[in-house]
């Protein structure tokens, strides 16, 4: 059967795919659109749900054949449906881990998802979470400025699109890290969604909207008070440019440094209406950090680095989620 909200457009009058029409077919498949002759030992190789199905007779009305051969309708997206046949035929056309496009992508894990093709699904996952990783060292290579992630030309909305098909498709090890980064866009976008190059806009559910606009605000404000104690964890002990004030006291040059560009980070008046950075990269300690010693270099990047442990543990709770060790497990995969 068709999509209830699709169109019926008659047999005869879909168009057979230009590349995926095989003269040695022995099946045909039918999405809303377009056409399929190709080979039911193929399909049943490739996905134990087409086996299941093609081995059954198939319900529909006799005059649909197509050049005496079976018409199996589809009720999959056209362009997704494609992608998926094209996989079938050379499974060099995805290759995970190499740049692809966002449709291409999507439309596999969709399908994979569907019709139970665990291999391409878990190497799709694996894929997207390049860029929505799991791990702390993971995401901020992700979102390391100087670094290529090979997944797919970044596009406004992204972060939204991926929230949407992990959801779609139960990828669920992908939501916090997509969540997080859907956090970090504008109110406003968060709010009223994006409208990408193309025209197409993007939004999250309005359970998420809330989610994230919540956690914007719980995050921002944990994040202020972080970068301010934060200053207060150096150990003078660390540091080669204390000086000597009166009475004797010894007080560490960095701290100083660092007490003072924290605040001229947050007295910035451009500072106040931006709110669209990542909270987890914390801007005030990314300017004093290069301006330190080296002990005391070392001292802070070894309480971030535990803080930010921390922090990533409780990422998936934040926007109402399983534990990270559960969602691994739950989608058989390892990111």
């Amino acid at each position: 059967m068709m999509d209830s909200d699709s169109v019926y457009i008659p047999i005869t009058d879909r168009k057979r795919h230009p590349r995926l029409w095989f003269d040695d077919g022995n099946i045909i498949l039918a999405t809303n659109l377009s056409l399929f002759r190709v080979h039911r030992g193929l399909l049943s190789m490739n996905s134990p749900v087409f086996a299941d199905m093609l081995s059954m007779p198939q319900p529909g009305r006799l005059e649909d054949t197509v050049e005496d051969l079976p018409v199996v309708e589809i009720n999959d997206d056209d362009t997704d449906f494609t992608h998926l046949l094209c996989f079938f035929y050379d499974h060099r056309y995805y290759q995970g881990g190499t740049m692809t496009t966002f449709e291409k992508i999507s439309g596999l894990l969709r399908t994979s998802t569907k019709y139970q093709m665990d291999d391409l699904r878990n190497e799709v996952i694996s894929h997207l979470a390049l860029a929505y990783p799991s791990t702390c060292e993971g995401y901020l290579k992700a979102v390391d400025p100087n670094a290529a992630v090979p997944l797919f030309p970044p596009f406004l909305g992204q972060h939204f699109a991926v929230v949407a098909l992990a959801r779609e498709t139960g990828a669920s090890v992908l939501l916090p890290a997509a969540l997080w980064r859907s956090m970090c866009m504008t109110s406003k976008e968060i709010l009223d969604g994006v409208v990408d190059s193309n025209g197409t806009r993007y939004m999250l559910s309005p359970a998420d909207i809330r989610r994230c606009i919540l956690k914007k605000s719980q995050v921002y404000k944990r994040l202020v008070r972080m970068e301010n104690m934060f200053t207060a964890m150096l150990k003078p002990q660390t540091c080669v440019n204390r000086r000597n004030l009166k009475g004797g006291k010894a007080i560490p040059a960095c701290m100083e440094i660092a007490v003072s560009e924290v605040i001229i980070h947050f007295s910035n008046a451009a500072e106040e209406t931006r709110d669209d950075h990542d909270m987890f990269q914390m801007g005030a300690f990314e300017a004093w950090r290069p301006l330190l010693c080296d002990g005391c270099r070392n001292g802070a990047d070894s309480l971030l680095a535990g803080w930010r442990t921390d922090w990533w543990s409780s990422f998936p709770s934040a926007f109402e989620l399983p534990e990270w060790g559960r969602l691994t497990d739950d989608n058989n995969i390892s990111v």
